[in-house]
């Protein structure tokens, strides 16, 4: 999508996330891999992911992701220190974060995502359990920059709202 989303993309944007919301899943492993499918479509980003952030230990956990080019590959599982990520900044707030260029950053350039995979955007929402509690994040990175529009960065709230009715944190399950 680009900075200023067309009806058309917003459209099918409504159209994804309207059927995803209406569907019935045998499994939560299976609605969270819908949602990470339509926040790709939705994103254009080449990786999308929910983590689980335990804010006490500050360690974050890949809970579900999706791959989509060899190059910029995060492992399910992977867990790591919560300062190696930029999921950091919206564990931090509870609010959206997002960097077009993670290399034209100081802070960012040094993180793993951007210094050893390569990832240059990263836009990240929370996900917030219906009970309120703060699970982690969605997230979408990319090799490439992408500016994300607001519109975007909504259509990705949403859709982790969608994903928190399906998650529960390890331990709980």
């Amino acid at each position: 999508m680009a900075i200023d989303p067309s009806v058309d993309e917003q459209r099918r944007a409504l159209a994804m996330t309207a059927t995803l919301a209406a569907q019935a899943f045998k499994t939560s492993d299976d609605a969270v891999n819908a949602v990470l499918d339509v926040a790709q479509q939705i994103t254009q980003h080449e990786t999308v992911l929910i983590s689980e952030i335990n804010t006490a230990r500050s360690e974050l956990r890949i809970h579900a992701v999706q791959n989509t080019q060899p190059e910029l590959t995060v492992p399910a599982g992977l867990t790591i220190p919560l300062t190696a990520s930029p999921c950091q900044h919206v564990a931090s707030s509870i609010s959206p974060f997002i960097s077009s260029d993670m290399h034209a950053d100081a802070e960012l350039a040094v993180l793993p995502a951007a210094k050893d995979m390569g990832a240059s955007s990263y836009i990240g929402v929370p996900v917030v359990l219906p009970d309120g509690s703060f699970f982690g994040t969605l997230v979408g990175l990319d090799r490439a920059v992408h500016d994300s529009s607001e519109p975007m960065v909504q259509w990705m709230q949403i859709l982790a709202q969608l994903a928190a009715t399906h998650l529960q944190p390890v331990g709980q399950q």
